[in-house]
């Protein structure tokens, strides 16, 4: 089984075969991101790099790091008491937090 993300219950709730298809749909069948989309991703992360670089609180940066790694370094952060932990992961069970790149899903 794989984890279980926000984003993927976000999706059943739009719409209960996505999950579904994102999962064992072809890849090849996918519509491309309308140009509006990609626009609303760009502005995301124009927005999500102002606030970042807006704070005052020290942060510890994950982003870098492939996921098994920033698991691991979430879990040492936190344990640290770091204030502020950008990019991290945290796993429980079968359910995953973590932001998920946007583009083409896989």
């Amino acid at each position: 089984m794989s984890a279980v993300t926000a984003s993927m219950l976000y999706d059943l709730l739009q719409c209960e075969h996505r999950p579904w298809m994102d999962r064992y749909g072809d890849p090849a069948l996918r519509d491309e991101p309308s140009p509006f989309v990609q626009l609303l991703w760009e502005r995301g992360h124009t927005h999500e790099r102002e606030v970042v670089a807006g704070t005052d609180t020290p942060m510890l940066d994950l982003s870098g790091y492939e996921p098994d790694e920033r698991e691991r370094l979430t879990t040492e952060a936190m344990a640290r008491g770091e204030p502020l932990i950008y990019q991290g992961r945290i796993c429980v069970d079968d359910l995953v937090g973590v932001r998920r790149r946007r583009g083409r899903r896989r």
